[in-house]
């Protein structure tokens, strides 16, 4: 798995698409097994409490978890 400042993951057109959406949206299983395809998120959305990061799977395009960063 690859971690990506934000304003990294912004320039990466495959990436881009995640800073419209919600941490709720696409939210699924990842079927591939393995996560190399496996990419985090740093600052995908944002709360009251902090920020939220995501672990997105960029082959099967779900959203496998999130954590959020006080």
């Amino acid at each position: 798995m690859v971690s990506r400042l934000r304003e990294d993951w912004l320039q990466d057109p495959k990436l881009r698409q995640w800073s419209s959406k919600s941490c709720t949206e696409n939210r699924g299983t990842c079927k591939c097994g393995n996560d190399i395809n496996h990419v985090e998120l740093w600052e995908q959305d944002s709360c009251i409490r902090g920020r939220i990061d995501s672990v997105i799977c960029t082959s099967c395009n779900v959203l496998v978890s999130f954590k959020i960063i006080r």
